[in-house]
């Protein structure tokens, strides 16, 4: 039997803080107390003829776009790949360190650590370079299906609604080793609440590892459409239930391998389209007069962006922000390919993106978004992409 060949390599860096930090995503001034695993980034690069794609998973809350696209600059320059091919993701975990300044001490206080920051970016240039030193002939194999969500993730804001599909791309080389696992699945990385003050990836850490030593080589996490509020279905919020979740959520990647695929087209594309979207939130234009946010704006419009990539079936879209399910869904439904990836949190953060005709001021994710328009403008755009493909 004749493979379709492409080169790929995956790599992963710890960037745990080596001192204490304020945690990201639930109350203001909660400082770390030590590590309960390490955190990551997770890279995986693709190459065809002269086309690259790297794609990146960090155990983050989230990371702003021009932050993102400092690293991007810069690894463009020094890995000859396109700025646009660089898909940086974060999987949301809200037991990581502050890395868009929301979370300090005070209303009047930034969480980000600068050193820290700047560290980061290093972090990022190293996984990318180790991601392209460790690149072989590879074999793509992609499967996907819908689970049952229950035990697993529930939708704390629209119970009826919970995106259950989970995609898994491996990647193994010609003897059959396993080099890498992509998963992707939609739900936020906080099984651990507020009380926790220990530096974890929280489920997608238990998930992870039970891949590693299932399958081999490298598991990646990227979060789908997680917004509204897709959380885990937990009865504690603890370790031990995160490991449940992760390892549950584990259990079904390896059940999805019995019905996987062979990529049979090689080719890289993608297409990328910048946004710019009017920010109505008066609480994040407090915050930037603060300093708590450090962003460019453009009069009252912040700028962001979405891909559409194709790796030969494989179709995968992205999204700055933790958008509603329903979102992801119709996405999806939407897209060509034979398996479907949404990335979440991609290349920016800029908060819930929800539909316009769903849009109620009384729900906490609204006070978190940029405006009623965001999920319209990034829809209309990103349908224009997937009909000219």
């Amino acid at each position: 039997m004749k493979h379709e060949i492409l080169k790929i390599g995956a790599a992963k860096v710890s960037i745990t803080p080596k001192e204490r930090v304020f945690l990201a995503g639930f109350d203001r001034n909660r400082v770390s107390e030590g590590v309960h695993d390490e955190i990551y980034l997770r890279a995986v690069t693709f190459e065809h003829e002269d086309d690259k794609l790297i794609l990146i998973s960090a155990d983050l809350i989230g990371l702003l776009k021009d932050f993102i696209d400092s690293i991007r600059r810069r690894a463009a320059k020094i890995f000859n790949v396109k700025e646009s091919h660089i898909i940086c993701c974060c999987t949301h975990t809200h037991s990581g360190p502050d890395t868009i300044g929301l979370w300090g001490p005070n209303y009047f206080t930034p969480g980000l650590n600068e050193m820290y920051m700047e560290e980061l970016k290093r972090k990022f240039l190293l996984v990318i370079n180790k991601a392209l030193e460790n690149m072989q002939d590879a074999i793509v194999k992609y499967s996907w299906k819908w689970i049952e969500p229950r035990g697993i993730v529930k939708n704390a804001r629209d119970p009826y609604i919970v995106d259950r599909y989970l995609a898994v791309i491996r990647i193994e080389n010609l003897s059959g080793k396993s080099i890498a696992t992509i998963v992707n699945f939609a739900c936020h990385p906080e099984v651990l609440d507020t009380h926790n003050k220990l530096i974890t990836s929280d489920y997608p850490h238990y998930l992870r590892d039970y891949i590693e030593r299932k399958i081999g080589g490298i598991a990646i996490f990227f979060n789908g459409a997680l917004g509204g509020m897709l959380t885990p279905d937990v009865r504690m919020r603890d370790f031990n239930e995160a490991k449940r979740v992760g390892e549950k959520l584990g259990r079904e990647v390896v059940m999805t391998l019995a019905g996987e695929r062979e990529l049979k087209e090689i080719h890289i594309r993608v297409k990328n389209t910048k946004l710019r979207i009017p920010q109505r939130n008066k609480s994040f234009e407090e915050a930037l007069r603060k300093g708590l946010i450090k962003r460019r704006m453009f009069g009252s419009y912040i700028e962001t962006e979405i891909s559409l990539v194709n790796i030969g079936e494989i179709s995968i879209a992205t999204l700055p922000g933790e958008a509603l399910p329903r979102i992801g869904i119709e996405i999806r439904g939407g897209m060509n390919g034979k398996c479907k990836l949404i990335l979440g949190l991609a290349n920016d953060e800029i908060g819930y993106i929800i539909p316009s005709d769903s849009w109620d001021d009384s729900k906490y994710e609204e006070s978190m978004s940029l405006g009623p328009e965001t999920a319209d403008i990034i829809l209309e755009e990103l349908y224009k992409m997937i009909t000219l493909e």
